[in-house]
């Protein structure tokens, strides 16, 4: 009952913190966002908010996984990458949306998915499941990192 518990509380603080960065956005995207140049692959707004609150909660069951292993050696290394993509995420959005720079948050999203992918060659031998898990945040991030470049590109 106690992990069940502790597995709550991590999704719950990653939906609040998602929610926040969605408020931070939809503050920030009339008229900034909405006059700029965007690629034919930029998905209708509703999907974001989709994606990340189930991306949020992936972000969560990893995070509960590793505050589980937190005795196991292997995992301290990939709690510190775990952990510092997760912070630059949470950056990205302030950068981007806030304070309207689409430079920074792509130099910012570069190095999530860099640690992303940091992270899976990690997990790849020490904790398969947690690979798997994070693929779907890994595709989404460069995906994302793609879109950013793209207004970086069309807009600066």
């Amino acid at each position: 009952m106690k992990r069940i518990i502790q597995l709550a509380l991590w999704i719950l603080i990653l939906q609040l913190i998602s929610y926040g960065m969605g408020m931070i956005t939809r503050a920030n995207l009339d008229p900034w966002y909405i006059s700029l140049s965007k690629s034919s692959l930029t998905p209708p707004g509703y999907i974001f908010g989709i994606v990340w609150s189930i991306l949020y909660i992936i972000l969560a069951i990893v995070g509960w996984q590793l505050y589980q292993k937190t005795k196991l050696a292997e995992a301290s290394q990939l709690q510190v990458v775990f952990i510092s993509q997760l912070i630059l995420n949470e950056l990205w959005t302030p950068l981007f949306f806030y304070l309207h720079w689409p430079g920074a948050s792509l130099i910012c999203s570069i190095a999530i998915a860099l640690l992303t992918s940091k992270f899976l060659m990690l997990a790849w031998t020490r904790a398969r499941l947690l690979f798997w898990l994070m693929i779907p945040y890994w595709i989404w991030v460069i995906f994302a990192s793609y879109l950013n470049f793209f207004i970086w590109c069309k807009n600066t």
